[in-house]
C-alpha cells in the first residue's frame, strides 16, 4: 500500500514524540481504513517532514515520530493577486503551494474592490487551512503562506526588496531570475488593472510588464502561469543555460 502524507500542526515535529491527530486527519485515515502501525509521512507545512507509524484507539489516532527532516525555506516566489473571486482564490492557495510560490496576497485593487464575490480576509483561515493541505499531496514541506489583503500602493513597504513583475497582455518575455532572488508577480483582477495601477507598478515599484501569451487569462490562470514560470526561469539559470 503506498504511504499515505498526514498533516500535523507546526512545532510538532519531534523524533519519538507521538501525536495525536486532528479530527480531520483521524477521520481521513478511518475511511480510507488504514490500519494500525501503518507507515506514513508527516508534513507541518512549515519546512519539517518526518516518517511515523499510526496507532489506533478507539476513534482516536496517534503517530509515533520516527526521523524527522528539516527543509530551508525556499526562495521568496510571492503572487499579489486581485482576487475577485473567493472559491477561485481558495483554490489558488492549494496550487500556490503546489507550485513552490512562498506567500500568496491578496491585491486590493479598483476593480476587485467592486466585486460582491471577491476574497475578503474572512475567509483567511480557509485558504490556509487548503494551502496546507496540499502540503500532503504535492509533499512540499511548505505551504504558501497566505497573507492579509494588500493595498496595491502598500506592496513595497509591506514586502520590501521584492523584483516585482505584472502580467499583462502587452508585456515582453519573463527574464531569468535568479535562484535565491526574491521575485513577486502582480496580478490585476477581471478587467484587469487600471491605467493608473499600471503606471503606479512602472513609476513606484519598477515593475517590469510580463505576457503570458495572446489570450486573455482568469486571475487564477495568470497566477499559476506566474508560478510555473519563476519555477522555470530559475530552473534555467541554476543551468547556466
Amino acid at each position: 500500500m503506498k504511504t499515505l502524507n498526514v498533516l500535523v500542526e507546526p512545532g510538532v515535529l519531534v523524533d519519538g514524540a507521538a501525536i495525536e491527530l486532528d479530527d480531520t486527519e483521524a477521520h481521513h485515515l478511518r475511511v480510507r481504513r488504514v490500519e494500525a502501525f501503518a507507515d506514513v509521512r508527516l508534513f507541518d507545512g512549515a519546512g519539517t517532514s518526518a516518517r511515523g507509524s499510526l496507532t489506533a484507539r478507539g476513534q482516536a489516532v496517534s503517530v509515533s515520530v520516527g526521523i524527522v527532516q528539516h527543509t530551508p525555506r525556499p526562495a521568496p516566489a510571492l503572487l499579489a493577486v486581485g482576487a475577485g473571486d473567493k472559491d477561485r482564490f481558495l483554490s489558488l492557495a492549494e496550487r500556490s503551494t503546489e507550485l513552490a510560490v512562498t506567500q500568496l496576497i491578496p491585491l486590493t485593487t479598483e476593480r476587485s474592490q467592486a466585486v460582491d464575490t471577491r476574497f475578503r480576509d474572512s475567509w483567511l483561515e480557509k485558504a490556509r487551512r487548503r494551502s496546507r493541505e496540499a502540503c500532503k499531496q504535492s509533499e512540499n514541506p511548505w505551504a504558501a503562506s497566505v497573507e492579509e489583503a494588500c493595498a496595491l500602493s502598500r506592496l513595497a513597504e509591506r514586502y520590501p526588496r521584492v523584483n516585482w513583475l505584472v502580467a499583462s497582455l502587452d508585456g515582453a518575455e519573463c527574464p531569468r531570475l535568479g535562484a535565491t532572488e526574491s521575485v513577486g508577480w502582480i496580478i490585476g483582477p477581471e478587467g484587469g488593472l487600471t491605467d493608473d495601477e499600471l503606471t503606479f507598478c512602472r513609476e513606484r515599484l519598477d515593475a517590469a510588464r510580463v505576457s503570458f501569451g495572446s489570450t486573455i487569462l482568469r486571475f487564477d490562470t495568470a497566477a499559476v502561469a506566474a508560478a510555473t514560470l519563476t519555477l522555470d526561469r530559475r530552473r534555467t539559470k541554476r543551468g547556466g543555460a
